[in-house]
């Protein structure tokens, strides 16, 4: 019995010393994982007014997202339609500074991350908006990776399609596929006619492709009509083009930030849908169209097995021919790709609608530098100018000419745009001529 009672405590009491090793092991483990610092990913955003160039020369008063220098208190870049990608890896904590340069009122909301109530970005909501001149601070969590973007949501209906949006992407802590590459590709589209609005309210150049149009009361969404559909604010030809080998893996990711319902197809290929709205799919499917509705994000998986040269386009008839279209290049066919941007008029174009834009602005200092580079452009043409078109180069020369003597001295405003007038008046026919094969 004695013997037994002695058993009985030792293992008592190894009992008791096996328990507070574990537990003080656990402890150690919780405090070294509590320990761990989160690394914080912070970026300063800014949103300002610009000129969408979505091919040259076809310009839209738009409003556009920049990095911002908190130290300068300056613009770091230039806004863009879309504007900065931004990238954290899976389980940063995530910092957005947003500094708003524009004459409306702004948000933005993260779309798809499971935000706070605080960092929604819904305005007289979980906020109110951040007027012109003010800031404001979204912290959260990346918590899921995949594929999302982020758009004011002050007036839903317009200041996304102004160009208030972009790509925010949570990379995942470990690869989930080997891949060659990817491609992030965030599918838009325009009325003009709401340039005109908000350009008119503005006072700012409504762009190229919005100055001949009217409004005949106010501008409602209802009775809105896309004209311009963009892949990553380009149409076609300048639409970004998928660059892959023979052979290679590649990840797309697609984002609808558009208002419109969009069939993304490829050519010559099929890709597996991987995730939706940044959550991986148990059982991918294999297609080679999608159909993705507004908000909407998908990534594609696609194996470069087909060499050549492939469209890629929106399936929907008036979206492609309207923009929406670009091409996948292997490549062993990158030299074979000139046919696909070759418009001889664009860099004239181009030039042509900052020399509108400067002179609607009355930055004349900058002009000059556009019709050196217009006239540059032109040249480009003098070979293939048969001899019975010649009057109409000289005509042409003499047009540039007009408008570098208003440029001399003294401006007058109205003597200006009429030169100008004139200058588009002579690029317009030398376009015709080109394109009717200057018979």
């Amino acid at each position: 019995m004695k013997n037994r009672k002695i058993v009985l405590v030792v293992v008592a009491v190894f009992f008791c010393l096996s328990l507070a090793f574990i537990v003080e092991s656990a402890t150690k483990a919780n405090t070294s994982k509590k320990a761990e610092p989160k690394q914080t990913k912070t970026f300063h955003l800014y949103a300002a007014n610009m000129e969408q160039e979505m091919k040259q020369g076809v310009t839209l008063y738009s409003w556009g997202y920049g990095i911002w220098d908190p130290v300068k208190n300056a613009p770091a870049s230039p806004p863009s339609v879309p504007g900065p990608e931004l990238r954290v890896k899976e389980g940063d904590h995530v910092k957005v500074v947003f500094h708003n340069q524009q004459g409306e009122p702004h948000t933005i909301h993260f779309h798809g991350i499971d935000n706070s109530f605080a960092g929604d970005g819904a305005p007289n909501v979980s906020q109110h908006p951040t007027l012109k001149g003010e800031s404001f601070t979204y912290e959260f969590d990346a918590v899921h990776a995949g594929t999302y973007f982020y758009h004011c949501h002050v007036e839903p209906d317009r200041h996304p399609e102004m160009g208030l949006y972009g790509a925010f992407i949570i990379e995942p802590k470990a690869p989930k596929y080997k891949t060659d590459g990817e491609f992030t590709l965030l599918l838009a589209e325009r009325d003009p006619l709401l340039s005109v609005a908000e350009g008119k309210q503005a006072y700012e150049y409504v762009g190229t492709a919005a100055e001949h149009l009217h409004l005949t009361g106010d501008y409602d969404t209802a009775d809105r009509k896309a004209k311009y559909y963009t892949i990553n604010g380009k149409m076609d030809p300048e639409t970004p083009t998928l660059q892959v080998k023979k052979g290679g893996t590649y990840l797309i990711r697609l984002i609808n930030a558009g208002s419109e319902v969009h069939t993304f197809h490829t050519h010559g290929h099929h890709f597996k849908v991987v995730a939706s709205d940044g959550r991986d799919l148990p059982d991918p499917a294999s297609k080679d169209t999608i159909t993705i509705g507004p908000g909407e994000k998908y990534d594609l998986l696609l194996t470069a097995d087909n060499p050549g040269i492939w469209p890629v386009h929106c399936h929907i008839g008036p979206h492609e021919s309207h923009g929406m279209h670009m091409m996948m290049v292997y490549d062993s066919y990158h030299g074979a790709m000139g046919h696909n941007h070759s418009d001889p008029m664009g860099k004239v174009m181009h030039h042509l609608a900052l020399l509108k834009q400067y002179q609607f602005e009355k930055k004349y200092d900058l002009m000059k530098p556009e019709t050196k580079g217009l006239m540059q452009g032109v040249q480009g043409f003098y070979n293939m100018l048969s001899q019975q078109n010649m009057e109409q180069w000289g005509d042409l020369e003499s047009a540039v000419s007009a408008v570098n003597q208003q440029l001399n001295g003294k401006v007058d405003a109205a003597s200006l745009k009429k030169a100008l007038d004139a200058l588009e008046e002579k690029i317009n026919e030398l376009q015709e001529m080109m394109q009717g094969g200057m018979s």
